[in-house]
Protein backbone atom coordinates (compact mmCIF):
# COMPACT_ATOMS: atom_id res chain seq x y z
CA UNK A 1 0.00 0.00 0.00
CA UNK A 2 1.64 3.59 -0.71
CA UNK A 3 1.10 6.25 1.37
CA UNK A 4 1.21 9.72 -0.08
CA UNK A 5 2.20 13.06 2.19
CA UNK A 6 0.59 15.89 1.15
CA UNK A 7 2.76 18.60 -0.35
CA UNK A 8 2.65 20.60 2.33
CA UNK A 9 3.59 18.07 4.74
CA UNK A 10 6.20 16.92 3.08
CA UNK A 11 7.77 20.57 3.00
CA UNK A 12 7.31 21.08 7.10
CA UNK A 13 9.34 17.46 7.24
CA UNK A 14 11.95 19.13 4.66
CA UNK A 15 12.77 22.11 6.92
CA UNK A 16 12.53 20.16 10.18
CA UNK A 17 15.48 18.01 8.51
CA UNK A 18 17.55 20.89 7.60
CA UNK A 19 17.03 22.94 10.61
CA UNK A 20 18.01 20.10 12.94
CA UNK A 21 20.97 18.69 10.90
CA UNK A 22 22.01 22.45 10.65
CA UNK A 23 22.23 22.24 14.73
CA UNK A 24 23.57 19.15 14.69
CA UNK A 25 26.43 20.47 12.51
CA UNK A 26 26.93 23.39 14.20
CA UNK A 27 27.13 21.51 17.60
CA UNK A 28 30.40 19.57 16.04
CA UNK A 29 31.81 22.76 15.01
CA UNK A 30 31.56 23.95 18.13
CA UNK A 31 34.09 21.11 19.55
CA UNK A 32 36.23 21.04 17.05
CA UNK A 33 39.02 23.83 17.94
CA UNK A 34 41.98 25.03 16.21
CA UNK A 35 45.14 25.55 17.97
CA UNK A 36 45.07 28.95 15.91
CA UNK A 37 42.33 29.96 18.40
CA UNK A 38 44.69 31.59 20.87
CA UNK A 39 47.21 33.68 19.90
CA UNK A 40 50.86 33.50 21.82
CA UNK A 41 52.77 36.62 21.51
CA UNK A 42 56.59 36.66 23.05
CA UNK A 43 58.42 39.99 24.37
CA UNK A 44 60.87 40.24 22.64
CA UNK A 45 59.68 38.88 19.90
CA UNK A 46 62.74 36.72 19.22
CA UNK A 47 64.47 36.12 22.82
CA UNK A 48 68.15 35.20 23.32
CA UNK A 49 70.13 32.89 25.71
CA UNK A 50 68.88 32.83 29.38
CA UNK A 51 67.10 36.11 28.79
CA UNK A 52 63.69 37.14 30.79
CA UNK A 53 60.60 36.76 27.86
CA UNK A 54 57.13 37.82 28.72
CA UNK A 55 54.68 35.30 26.89
CA UNK A 56 50.75 36.69 26.29
CA UNK A 57 47.99 35.02 25.36
CA UNK A 58 45.19 36.69 23.16
CA UNK A 59 42.06 35.34 21.14
CA UNK A 60 39.04 36.95 19.42
CA UNK A 61 37.01 33.41 19.76
CA UNK A 62 35.83 34.20 23.66
CA UNK A 63 36.12 36.76 26.30
CA UNK A 64 39.62 35.25 27.67
CA UNK A 65 39.73 37.51 30.53
CA UNK A 66 36.66 35.72 32.06
CA UNK A 67 37.89 32.03 32.08
CA UNK A 68 40.61 30.14 33.58
CA UNK A 69 43.68 29.85 31.70
CA UNK A 70 46.40 27.27 32.83
CA UNK A 71 50.10 27.41 31.45
CA UNK A 72 52.89 25.25 31.38
CA UNK A 73 56.66 25.25 30.75
CA UNK A 74 58.33 22.24 29.44
CA UNK A 75 55.26 20.40 30.20
CA UNK A 76 55.46 21.32 34.04
CA UNK A 77 52.17 23.66 35.39
CA UNK A 78 53.46 26.99 36.69
CA UNK A 79 50.37 29.07 37.15
CA UNK A 80 46.63 28.71 36.76
CA UNK A 81 43.70 31.01 37.25
CA UNK A 82 41.14 33.44 35.96
CA UNK A 83 42.01 35.86 33.61
CA UNK A 84 45.97 35.00 33.40
CA UNK A 85 46.52 35.84 30.37
CA UNK A 86 50.94 36.11 30.60
CA UNK A 87 53.24 34.92 32.38
CA UNK A 88 57.14 34.96 32.30
CA UNK A 89 59.40 32.73 31.51
CA UNK A 90 63.69 32.36 31.33
CA UNK A 91 64.86 30.86 27.89
CA UNK A 92 68.02 28.53 28.65
CA UNK A 93 71.24 28.39 26.62
CA UNK A 94 71.26 28.65 22.63
CA UNK A 95 69.77 25.96 21.17
CA UNK A 96 67.88 24.55 24.16
CA UNK A 97 64.16 24.29 23.34
CA UNK A 98 61.28 26.05 25.96
CA UNK A 99 57.77 24.89 25.26
CA UNK A 100 55.28 26.93 26.43
CA UNK A 101 52.04 25.94 26.34
CA UNK A 102 48.30 27.47 27.83
CA UNK A 103 44.75 25.78 28.15
CA UNK A 104 41.66 27.83 28.43
CA UNK A 105 38.06 26.01 28.84
CA UNK A 106 35.27 28.43 28.00
CA UNK A 107 32.11 27.40 29.41
CA UNK A 108 30.00 25.46 27.09
CA UNK A 109 32.79 24.58 25.29
CA UNK A 110 35.43 22.01 25.01
CA UNK A 111 39.46 22.58 25.62
CA UNK A 112 41.35 25.67 24.00
CA UNK A 113 45.14 24.52 23.26
CA UNK A 114 48.33 26.32 22.12
CA UNK A 115 51.88 25.32 22.26
CA UNK A 116 54.58 27.72 21.42
CA UNK A 117 57.98 26.51 21.35
CA UNK A 118 61.18 28.93 21.53
CA UNK A 119 65.00 28.20 20.89
CA UNK A 120 67.16 31.14 22.18
CA UNK A 121 69.27 32.52 19.60
CA UNK A 122 72.04 35.17 19.73
CA UNK A 123 73.41 37.89 16.80
CA UNK A 124 75.60 40.77 16.96
CA UNK A 125 76.17 42.98 14.18
CA UNK A 126 78.91 44.80 13.84
CA UNK A 127 79.95 47.89 11.37
CA UNK A 128 82.87 50.06 10.06
CA UNK A 129 83.02 52.71 7.23
CA UNK A 130 85.64 54.24 5.49
CA UNK A 131 85.98 57.42 6.61
CA UNK A 132 89.37 58.82 7.58
CA UNK A 133 91.15 58.73 10.57
CA UNK A 134 94.94 59.58 11.98
CA UNK A 135 97.30 56.77 12.17
CA UNK A 136 97.20 55.11 15.64
CA UNK A 137 94.11 56.70 16.20
CA UNK A 138 92.36 54.88 18.91
CA UNK A 139 89.17 55.25 18.65
CA UNK A 140 86.30 54.23 15.84
CA UNK A 141 86.01 56.21 11.93
CA UNK A 142 82.09 57.51 11.87
CA UNK A 143 79.84 57.93 9.08
CA UNK A 144 79.53 61.61 7.27
CA UNK A 145 77.16 61.99 4.37
CA UNK A 146 78.27 60.45 1.00
CA UNK A 147 80.76 58.09 3.00
CA UNK A 148 79.80 53.96 2.66
CA UNK A 149 78.72 51.84 6.31
CA UNK A 150 79.19 48.03 5.96
CA UNK A 151 77.22 45.77 8.54
CA UNK A 152 78.39 42.17 9.15
CA UNK A 153 75.73 40.29 11.06
CA UNK A 154 77.01 37.28 12.83
CA UNK A 155 74.31 35.06 14.20
CA UNK A 156 74.74 32.41 16.72
CA UNK A 157 72.17 29.75 15.81
CA UNK A 158 71.31 26.45 17.05
CA UNK A 159 68.86 23.10 17.65
CA UNK A 160 70.03 20.93 20.20
CA UNK A 161 73.99 20.93 20.33
CA UNK A 162 74.17 21.66 16.43
CA UNK A 163 75.16 25.14 15.59
CA UNK A 164 73.97 26.47 11.74
CA UNK A 165 76.32 27.63 9.37
CA UNK A 166 75.83 31.13 8.70
CA UNK A 167 76.40 30.28 4.98
CA UNK A 168 73.94 28.63 4.83
CA UNK A 169 70.82 30.69 6.93
CA UNK A 170 68.79 33.21 5.30
CA UNK A 171 69.25 36.92 5.63
CA UNK A 172 66.87 39.70 5.49
CA UNK A 173 67.86 43.24 5.78
CA UNK A 174 65.61 46.21 5.37
CA UNK A 175 66.90 49.57 5.69
CA UNK A 176 63.92 52.39 7.11
CA UNK A 177 61.28 49.65 7.10
CA UNK A 178 62.54 49.22 3.16
CA UNK A 179 63.36 45.43 2.48
CA UNK A 180 67.08 45.70 -0.09
CA UNK A 181 66.02 42.96 -1.80
CA UNK A 182 69.80 42.74 -3.79
CA UNK A 183 71.41 42.27 -0.17
CA UNK A 184 68.88 39.49 1.60
CA UNK A 185 68.76 36.09 0.73
CA UNK A 186 70.71 32.59 1.76
CA UNK A 187 74.39 33.44 3.41
CA UNK A 188 74.09 37.19 2.43
CA UNK A 189 75.73 38.35 5.83
CA UNK A 190 76.62 41.79 4.87
CA UNK A 191 74.98 44.81 4.10
CA UNK A 192 77.24 48.16 2.49
CA UNK A 193 74.97 51.28 2.63
CA UNK A 194 75.89 54.55 1.13
CA UNK A 195 74.75 57.50 3.57
CA UNK A 196 72.74 60.12 1.29
CA UNK A 197 71.30 61.73 4.48
CA UNK A 198 72.07 64.44 6.63
CA UNK A 199 73.39 64.09 10.50
CA UNK A 200 69.11 64.45 11.61
CA UNK A 201 68.19 61.35 10.03
CA UNK A 202 70.56 58.71 10.81
CA UNK A 203 69.58 55.37 9.01
CA UNK A 204 67.26 52.46 10.49
CA UNK A 205 68.57 49.26 9.53
CA UNK A 206 67.56 45.76 10.82
CA UNK A 207 68.95 42.66 9.98
CA UNK A 208 66.57 39.08 10.59
CA UNK A 209 68.31 35.82 10.51
CA UNK A 210 66.60 32.66 10.16
CA UNK A 211 66.99 28.85 9.19
CA UNK A 212 65.30 27.08 6.38
CA UNK A 213 62.00 26.60 8.00
CA UNK A 214 61.90 29.31 10.41
CA UNK A 215 62.25 27.66 13.13
CA UNK A 216 64.86 29.25 14.58
CA UNK A 217 64.67 33.24 14.49
CA UNK A 218 66.55 36.33 15.35
CA UNK A 219 66.82 39.77 14.70
CA UNK A 220 68.58 43.09 15.61
CA UNK A 221 68.10 46.61 14.87
CA UNK A 222 71.71 49.42 14.42
CA UNK A 223 71.28 52.67 14.31
CA UNK A 224 74.33 54.44 13.43
CA UNK A 225 74.59 58.43 14.37
CA UNK A 226 75.69 60.33 11.12
CA UNK A 227 78.78 62.61 11.91
CA UNK A 228 80.43 65.77 10.35
CA UNK A 229 83.76 66.02 9.59
CA UNK A 230 86.05 67.92 11.62
CA UNK A 231 89.15 69.61 11.46
CA UNK A 232 92.05 69.27 13.71
CA UNK A 233 95.55 70.82 13.81
CA UNK A 234 98.51 69.83 15.39
CA UNK A 235 102.17 70.86 15.53
CA UNK A 236 104.28 68.76 13.79
CA UNK A 237 107.80 67.69 15.50
CA UNK A 238 110.97 67.11 13.61
CA UNK A 239 111.91 64.21 15.38
CA UNK A 240 108.62 63.47 17.40
CA UNK A 241 105.79 63.64 15.05
CA UNK A 242 102.60 64.98 15.54
CA UNK A 243 101.84 66.19 18.87
CA UNK A 244 98.37 64.45 18.92
CA UNK A 245 98.16 64.69 22.93
CA UNK A 246 97.57 68.96 21.97
CA UNK A 247 95.01 70.22 19.85
CA UNK A 248 95.50 73.55 18.41
CA UNK A 249 92.62 75.33 19.11
CA UNK A 250 92.03 79.14 19.08
CA UNK A 251 95.63 80.38 20.05
CA UNK A 252 98.82 78.85 19.23
CA UNK A 253 102.14 81.27 20.51
CA UNK A 254 105.52 80.36 19.23
CA UNK A 255 108.58 81.55 18.93
CA UNK A 256 110.20 83.91 16.50
CA UNK A 257 113.25 82.85 14.48
CA UNK A 258 112.56 79.40 13.03
CA UNK A 259 109.97 76.97 11.55
CA UNK A 260 106.85 75.92 12.79
CA UNK A 261 104.81 73.16 10.94
CA UNK A 262 101.29 72.96 11.39
CA UNK A 263 98.93 69.23 10.58
CA UNK A 264 95.87 69.29 9.38
CA UNK A 265 93.84 65.98 9.82
CA UNK A 266 90.69 65.85 8.77
CA UNK A 267 88.72 63.60 10.73
CA UNK A 268 86.38 61.25 9.43
CA UNK A 269 86.27 62.89 6.19
CA UNK A 270 85.29 60.81 2.92
CA UNK A 271 87.79 59.33 1.31
CA UNK A 272 91.49 59.67 1.61
CA UNK A 273 93.74 63.28 2.65
CA UNK A 274 95.69 62.46 -0.38
CA UNK A 275 92.58 62.57 -2.69
CA UNK A 276 91.45 66.12 -1.18
CA UNK A 277 91.82 69.62 -2.09
CA UNK A 278 93.64 71.95 0.84
CA UNK A 279 93.29 75.64 0.83
CA UNK A 280 95.37 77.21 2.91
CA UNK A 281 95.16 80.77 3.97
CA UNK A 282 96.72 83.24 6.27
CA UNK A 283 95.14 86.71 6.98
CA UNK A 284 93.44 86.76 3.81
CA UNK A 285 96.13 86.15 1.68
CA UNK A 286 96.37 81.97 -0.25
CA UNK A 287 99.60 80.02 0.59
CA UNK A 288 100.84 77.29 -1.57
CA UNK A 289 101.26 74.28 0.08
CA UNK A 290 103.35 71.41 -0.58
CA UNK A 291 102.37 69.00 -3.35
CA UNK A 292 103.33 66.11 -1.84
CA UNK A 293 101.61 67.29 1.73
CA UNK A 294 99.45 69.74 1.58
CA UNK A 295 98.17 69.25 4.82
CA UNK A 296 101.06 70.68 6.41
CA UNK A 297 101.55 73.96 6.28
CA UNK A 298 105.41 75.50 7.44
CA UNK A 299 105.47 78.83 8.66
CA UNK A 300 108.82 80.89 9.24
CA UNK A 301 109.63 84.02 11.47
CA UNK A 302 112.71 86.19 11.77
CA UNK A 303 114.34 86.29 14.97
CA UNK A 304 112.81 89.17 17.16
CA UNK A 305 110.02 88.91 14.61
CA UNK A 306 106.47 89.45 16.60
CA UNK A 307 103.02 88.91 14.52
CA UNK A 308 99.65 87.80 15.11
CA UNK A 309 98.12 85.96 12.01
CA UNK A 310 94.70 84.46 11.40
CA UNK A 311 95.35 80.71 9.86
CA UNK A 312 92.42 79.36 7.31
CA UNK A 313 92.01 75.87 6.02
CA UNK A 314 89.16 74.96 3.65
CA UNK A 315 89.17 71.46 2.41
CA UNK A 316 86.99 70.53 -0.32
CA UNK A 317 86.34 66.77 -1.74
CA UNK A 318 86.27 66.33 -5.83
CA UNK A 319 84.36 63.74 -5.34
CA UNK A 320 81.57 64.65 -2.98
CA UNK A 321 80.63 68.14 -3.61
CA UNK A 322 78.61 68.21 -0.66
CA UNK A 323 81.63 67.56 2.11
CA UNK A 324 83.76 71.02 2.67
CA UNK A 325 85.35 71.37 5.96
CA UNK A 326 86.84 74.29 7.48
CA UNK A 327 88.78 75.75 10.39
CA UNK A 328 90.79 78.38 12.15
CA UNK A 329 93.02 79.38 15.10
CA UNK A 330 95.69 82.60 15.31
CA UNK A 331 99.28 81.95 15.34
CA UNK A 332 101.08 84.48 17.79
CA UNK A 333 104.93 84.78 17.14
CA UNK A 334 106.70 86.40 20.03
Amino acid sequence: MTFTLPIKTIGLLSLFFIFFSGIHARAQFDEIHSSTDILLSLSPAYPGPREQVRVSAQTFSFNINTVSLTWYVNGKQIKSGKGITETTITTGPIGTPTTIRVTASPPGTTQYDKTLTIWPSDLEVLWYTNTHTPVGYRGKALPVRGSTVTYVALPSLAMGSGYYDPKNLLYEWRVDNTLQKNNSGRGKNTLSLPITKSRNVPPQVLVRVYNEGGTVTQEKRVSISVQEPKLLFYELHPLRGPSYHRVIENIHQVASGGETRILAEPYYANGKPSFLQYKWNIDNTAIVSDADHPEILSYLTETGSKAQQLIVLEITNPFNILEHIQNSFRMYVE
